[in-house]
């Protein structure tokens, strides 16, 4: 994780704040229309970026998608994520919203 200097998102940096949002949903199990209502409460956000953000966190392993259930659910990789995003608040004191995390 670093701190973003600009606004603009590359291919694989995710804004932590709508990371956290879509992993702590994710724990039940969440449909697509959900996904959107809860990041729209935090962002203005297309369908497309949302649409990307879930394409990155599957293929990196953070999510799954259950195609029977139609949910997409958080694996151990997004707990463990999640947990870091909520230490990186705690201890460093900042602001989620200045978090950019890299996937590589």
């Amino acid at each position: 994780m670093y701190y973003k200097h600009d606004h603009t998102i590359k291919s694989q940096e995710l804004e932590a704040i709508i990371v956290e949002q879509i992993l702590a949903i994710c724990i039940n199990g969440a449909r697509f229309n959900e996904l959107k209502d809860v990041t729209q409460r935090v962002a203005s956000f297309s369908r497309y970026i949302l649409k990307k953000y879930l394409f990155y966190l599957i293929e990196y392993g953070i999510i799954s998608y259950q195609g029977q259930n139609q949910v997409y659910v958080i694996t151990w990789e997004g707990l463990n994520l999640l947990s870091i995003i909520n230490i990186e608040k705690r201890i460093r004191q900042s602001d989620i919203g200045d978090i950019v995390i890299c996937l590589e």
